[in-house]
């Protein structure tokens, strides 16, 4: 972690450096890390509302008369059946079923707002523009919003006092917060409700500066990936990437099996009516005193069965808490993996859960 740099390059630097905040490289991605106590403010998402800018994520708009219709054509969700102002989560996926990204899809007033994945809109936009060709299609990167995100169970009481309508899961409200337009998204749970406001980067700042009045405290990047991690929420770039299928990731929501054709779903159809996968997400627990890393190699009866992705610490026992996507031969819970070159013995093994035991033995 590092202190914050003295010149701002975004517009909500100045914000986070009033609050004290503490920064991160993520792979290429600032972010901010926190602001104190990463403890702290985990014990803070659980009882009461965080507040963080949400840089992880970035979006990019398809728009044009076409738009519903060439989407489609792309991703495990059906964008077709979006009602003006409605979302669902869903996959990119390539030819062979891989994953290129997640994504959340909403049905905005302009055309289609598409969130991902730090570092893959352009990637993205050029996969698509490839695909583009007498369609009535634009895609275009959203780099003027901003994103605030609100997470606890004090989040539905502010988001109440901001919006007339509370939006329903992966739903889009509009309004206002200190004079500033902005959007109200409701986001997956993590054992406590989760909305991000949606805001232009000029009003970013004085839309936090409101959310902090109505009782929002800051929070950082380390305390919700924790927080992720217990909920048993798989990430791209982490826990899976385009070497995995849809099926393998513990997000269920996001694929439609009737809503047609879309490159890829061949290979994901055929996967589901199988019955089974050959991998599946998991959550792991061990009882020692240093966190094994991520990305290391998991072994069972001497094979390799997986990789360890996320990984965190239960404030609630210290244990170790993880999640990887795991063979089906190593995959029933209670099963025992080691991380390899681990020594027998001496180093506990890795406990096979069900994704999200942390959280709901703590009672989130």
């Amino acid at each position: 972690m590092s202190a914050d740099p003295e010149t701002a390059a975004e517009p909500l630097d100045g914000w986070h450096r009033r609050h004290g905040a503490s920064w991160r490289d993520d792979g290429g991605l600032r972010l901010v890390a926190g602001y104190g106590d990463p403890a702290s403010e985990l014990a803070l998402l659980g009882r009461s509302c965080g507040l963080a800018e949400r840089r992880w994520i970035e979006a990019f708009d398809v728009t044009g008369e076409d738009r519903g219709r060439f989407l489609n054509g792309y991703v495990t969700c059906d964008v077709a059946a979006l009602e003006p102002g409605a979302g669902a989560p869903g996959f990119f996926t390539d030819v062979k079923g891989g994953i290129l990204a997640d994504a959340v899809i909403t049905a905005c007033a302009a055309g289609l707002r598409v969130a991902v994945p730090a570092g893959r809109a352009r990637a993205l936009i050029a996969h698509l523009g490839r695909y583009v060709l007498a369609d009535r299609v634009e895609l275009a990167a959203r780099e003027d919003l901003r994103q605030l995100l609100v997470a606890g169970p004090g989040a539905g009481e502010l988001v109440a006092q901001l919006a007339p309508e509370e939006p329903g899961p992966w739903s889009l409200r509009a309004a206002t917060v200190a004079g500033r337009p902005v959007e109200i998204q409701r986001q997956r749970d993590l054992g406590a409700p989760v909305y991000v406001l949606w805001a232009s980067a000029a009003d970013a700042a004085v839309v936090a500066d409101e959310l902090t009045t109505r009782g929002a405290e800051p929070v950082g990047f380390d305390a919700l990936e924790s927080l992720r991690i217990l909920a048993g929420v798989a990430r791209y770039g982490v826990d899976f990437d385009d070497s995995r299928f849809p099926q393998e990731t513990g997000l269920d929501d996001a694929v439609s099996y009737t809503k047609g054709c879309y490159l890829g779903q061949e290979v994901v159809a055929r996967i589901h009516y199988r019955g089974h996968v050959n991998h599946a997400l998991r959550g792991l627990r061990g009882a020692g005193a240093t966190l094994p890393p991520s990305g290391a190699a998991l072994e069972y009866e001497g094979q390799e069965v997986g990789r360890l992705g996320s990984v965190t610490r239960s404030p609630a026992t210290g244990e170790a808490v993880g999640l990887a996507i795991l063979h089906r031969k190593a995959a029933a819970i209670g099963t025992e993996v080691a991380v390899a070159g681990s020594s027998p013995g001496r180093e506990a093994p890795l406990r096979v859960e069900e994704p999200g035991f942390a959280l709901a033995a703590a009672g989130g």
